[in-house]
């Protein structure tokens, strides 16, 4: 496996887009981190500018040539990385209810180093191996917070209300005249923590023959463009993104079981895909209207996290219609699966 990661000026702000059935409320609301299906478009239509077709590109992800994530954050003291990964959706049903439960459900983020240990959600409260930030959003090692220097207040990212300039809305029973009203945009803000390099990364597997310096290609002019809906980050890329191995290396007791999870968002492609989803959450996906064009299909994608059977899932890439230059649109729903140690039961 490798990352790629693209380094982060604090105060950045990014709009990553939900589906929203009353479209003009559509940017009051962002998810957290770009799932995998934004990182693809962004990536495709990136690719065709850079080279003028990319339908061998796509043709990539349908094919398995190229598997990518979802887009997460990392964490840079020095030499010494921290990667945030999903917590699994599944964990929450085998947290014990120990009075912290509802304290664990919060959790949104895990430490590599916490997955790598295998998921025993009892212990994460405790102040003794594990830490919290953000508001108890995101869980580190101990080793991995007292390296990167952190305290409880610190955070990685933060959810801002942005006021808009007003829009022009038509009163009711009223020919010509209007009035005026402020909308807000949602964003993920990148916080500020001092001595410690913040940014976005993603995990990405190829076959040998794939043209991986095409990949970085489209990802430095993708660090400059900016990623997400509304962008207003563009050229303020920290540094070029760089390809590093990402070695994962699950551990865990021996009496935990062994399973693995989604990094990235799926739609199966069959139905023993379907049948290998032990645990999951869906979110619908798509419904974005291009000028002059009915609105895109709504997808309904497994979200990051659900618990696998094996490793193997395929998934697919779901077209949802035409854009405006008569080009299919295509949602990834290809998973990107990790392996994982857990408990399921605290009696």
């Amino acid at each position: 496996m490798k990352a790629i990661r693209i380094p982060l000026k604090p105060h950045m702000h990014f709009h990553f887009g939900e589906f929203k059935i009353d479209n003009n409320v559509a940017l009051s609301n962002t998810s957290l981190f770009a799932h995998s299906d934004t990182l693809f478009s962004a990536l495709v239509n990136v690719y065709a500018d850079v080279f003028g077709n990319a339908d061998r590109f796509a043709a990539d992800f349908r094919d398995g040539v190229l598997k990518i994530s979802s887009l997460f954050y990392y964490l840079k003291k020095g030499d010494y990385f921290v990667y945030l990964l999903p917590k699994p959706v599944f964990l929450d049903i085998f947290s014990p209810r120990d009075g912290n439960h509802k304290l664990r459900n919060k959790i949104k983020f895990l430490s590599k180093g916490v997955w790598e240990k295998g998921f025993v959600a009892s212990d994460w409260i405790n102040g003794t191996e594990y830490r919290l930030i953000q508001n108890q959003d995101i869980l580190f090692t101990r080793e991995e917070y007292e390296k990167l220097g952190l305290n409880e207040d610190d955070s990685v990212f933060t959810i801002v209300d942005i006021p808009k300039n007003p829009i022009r809305v038509k009163t009711q029973g009223s020919k010509n005249e209007s009035d005026e009203s402020i909308y807000y945009q949602s964003d993920v803000e990148i916080a500020e923590i001092e001595g410690v390099e913040l940014g976005f990364y993603f995990v990405f597997e190829v076959v040998p023959e794939f043209k991986t310096e095409e990949l970085l290609k489209v990802l430095n002019v993708l660090s400059l463009s900016g990623i997400g809906g509304e962008k207003t980050n563009t050229g303020l890329a920290m540094r070029p993104p760089e390809i590093v191995d990402f070695i994962l290396n699950v551990t865990g007791e021996s009496s935990m079981l062994s399973g693995f999870t989604n990094i990235s968002l799926l739609n199966p492609g069959d139905r023993q895909d379907l049948e290998n989803v032990v645990y999951s959450q869906t979110v619908l996906r798509g419904g974005a209207r291009y000028t002059g064009n009915l609105p895109l299909k709504v997808v309904r994608m497994i979200r990051e996290g659900a618990l696998l059977k094996v490793d193997s899932v395929s998934g697919r890439l779901v077209e949802t219609g035409m854009d405006f230059q008569g080009h299919a649109v295509l949602r990834n729903g290809k998973p990107f699966v990790l392996p994982i140690k857990y408990i399921s039961s605290y009696e």
